[in-house]
């Protein structure tokens, strides 16, 4: 029996009733930029989930718990995943002229196990915001933090690369959950040659009202 990566049970049924969630899963974004004959032809992202989520994950994916993702695995995985993702726009907006717009087709899709982990945010509590002053339905509650792994903090590790429409010499790539539930922060120290890491001046998430987060957004030039 195939069995979604726990990310996207929480991103297809448990998003409307966590829209006042504080963020429960942590993602480092690495950006790639691809060009060819001074264009960029395809954008590249990598998201590293936080060891958490990563241990919540990892095991109805790795079903031989032999720590790897095999090809059959990433079969599965890739055939449950794009789809689901899909629905939410890989949670993705590009710009290559006047205006942003969503993936116009679905990535290339591979996943694989960071270990040890090459990303461990700072603590914080993934259980923020499920009790607002009533108590939250015990079917919409975050799971219980996993035993954690006996070798250490590991990653899963999403890889996806998004065509372009056409070649261009300038791009930009936002990626972030409006709700706040998954937080997506760009590696700064990843960032390709002539690209830039900046704050979207519209796009954000809003936890608590009035102290916005603001979605990070990386524009690519060529010179």
């Amino acid at each position: 029996m195939r069995r979604l990566a726990v990310l996207l049970a929480f991103l297809a049924g448990f998003a409307p009733a966590l829209a006042v969630a504080h963020p429960h899963i942590w993602i480092s974004q690495h950006v790639r930029a691809v060009s060819k004959e001074g264009k960029y032809t395809h954008v590249e992202i990598e998201w590293r989930f936080d060891p958490l989520s990563s241990e919540l994950e990892i095991p109805p994916i790795d079903e031989d718990q032999d720590g790897k993702i095999s090809s059959r695995e990433m079969a599965l995985l890739s055939q449950d995943t794009l789809p689901e993702l899909g629905k939410f726009g890989f949670m993705t907006w590009l710009n290559s002229g006047a205006k942003d717009f969503r993936p116009p087709k679905a990535p290339t899709f591979s996943a694989h196990i960071d270990d040890p982990a090459s990303f461990v945010p700072a603590d914080w509590d993934s259980s923020a915001g499920d009790n607002s002053g009533l108590p939250m339905p015990a079917n919409k509650q975050v799971a219980k933090p996993p035993v954690p792994h006996k070798q250490g903090p590991r990653n899963l590790v999403y890889v996806m690369r998004f065509e372009l429409p056409e070649p261009v010499k300038a791009f930009s790539i936002t990626t972030y959950d409006a709700e706040d539930f998954v937080r997506i922060e760009v590696d700064k120290a990843s960032l390709p040659k002539d690209c830039t890491l900046a704050k979207h001046p519209t796009y954000k998430a809003e936890f608590v009202r009035g102290y916005p987060v603001f979605a990070d957004i990386v524009s690519c030039r060529q010179p």
